[in-house]
């Protein structure tokens, strides 16, 4: 088997070293891998919350953050926990939070994946009224514009959020303000189980962004790289200066809304579709292996990682202990000092 010294890479995607499409490819497979292991965990009736699985849209999530800095902020929905991720949020408390356990980012105060880590790598705390993000994506992409700053903010939602009112206010103002923000739109193609064509009358979501003044692009979701690029050009073009882009990623979900739902709705033919030809994950893989990227051996090795970067959260989440009652009213206030990104019982650098 050829060696990564001596292996001849083909040259698809320039712009990215192969260190970069290899993080891409750990992150869609730690991602898909958590999906499949925590939604087992849930249906043994060991995981006590809710699960929203975004399996089959890892590409998605995993391309528009890839181009982020660590200075740039992402407003997520409840489902792009991918997302999340490969913004750097820290897999064992996850886990914790999860398990409601005091390291956790809630501090034990939720069970699923409403979390956010503003102060240690700008990620917003998700919420669950769609598209709640976009307004206050606005607002991070203002203040960044009044001071100077060279960093943008990026809001994810998914198609049924574009028939919100707070949307469409969002872009239209974004625009007008010319403001440094990238909007994600993750079509799953059914808002919860409404269809496209129940939700909107133009054929493509990204086609509404020449409304607001805006660039728009349609890209697919299966494929990681495609939506790299695509977020990539948006999100220079507003570090520079040049206003909000809209970036439509059409990516069906495997899964229903919830860990409850078993999206009888969507049609079994479009499922098994997506699933056999539109997987990011085995497209990501077969390309970076046809491309010399890496080797089998590579691929193997990327996999044994996750799967013990999993075991060891989960034993991290289950030896957590659990919040104590007086711990109910800590972290309620930046200046008590109990607000940090560190995780434990109050413990951590103090927030400013």
């Amino acid at each position: 088997m050829a060696t990564t010294q001596t292996r001849q890479r083909k040259d698809t995607d320039p712009r990215l070293s192969d260190d970069e499409l290899k993080r891409a490819l750990y992150l869609v497979k730690l991602c898909r891998y958590f999906d499949e292991r925590m939604e087992s965990l849930y249906r043994q009736g060991k995981l006590p919350g809710a699960i929203y699985s975004g399996r089959g849209q890892e590409g998605t999530h995993i391309g528009v953050v890839l181009p982020l800095g660590p200075e740039d902020s992402l407003f997520p929905t409840h489902r792009d926990l991918s997302a999340q991720i490969a913004k750097g949020l820290d897999l064992k408390r996850i886990m914790a939070q999860y398990w409601g356990r005091i390291d956790g980012y809630t501090r034990g105060r939720d069970g699923n994946s409403h979390i956010g880590d503003w102060y240690g790598n700008k990620t917003w705390t998700v919420m669950s009224h769609l598209p709640i993000a976009y307004p206050v994506a606005c607002g991070a992409a203002l203040a960044y514009k009044r001071r100077g700053e060279p960093h943008i903010a990026m809001a994810i939602c998914g198609d049924g959020s574009t028939s919100n009112g707070r949307w469409h206010e969002s872009l239209n103002m974004s625009a007008i303000a010319q403001l440094p923000v990238v909007w994600v739109v993750n079509n799953n193609l059914y808002a919860y189980s409404a269809p496209n064509e129940l939700e909107f009358s133009v054929p493509t979501i990204a086609e509404r962004a020449a409304a607001y003044g805006m660039p728009g692009v349609r890209v697919d979701g299966a494929d990681v790289l495609a939506v790299e690029a695509a977020a990539r050009e948006a999100v220079e073009r507003a570090r520079g200066g040049g206003g909000p882009s809209l970036i439509e990623s059409v990516s069906l979900r495997w899964k229903g809304h919830a860990g409850h739902d078993p999206a009888k709705y969507v049609p079994k033919e479009l499922l098994e579709e997506y699933m056999r030809d539109k997987d990011p994950v085995k497209i990501l893989e077969e390309r970076l292996l046809s491309d010399g990227v890496v080797d089998d051996q590579e691929v193997a090795d990327i996999q044994g990682r996750i799967e013990k970067e999993f075991e060891d959260g989960y034993e991290f989440a289950q030896s957590s202990p659990f919040p104590e009652p007086e711990d109910f009213s800590k972290g309620l206030w930046v200046e008590d000092g109990y607000w940090t990104s560190e995780p434990g019982r109050g413990g951590g650098t103090e927030a400013s």
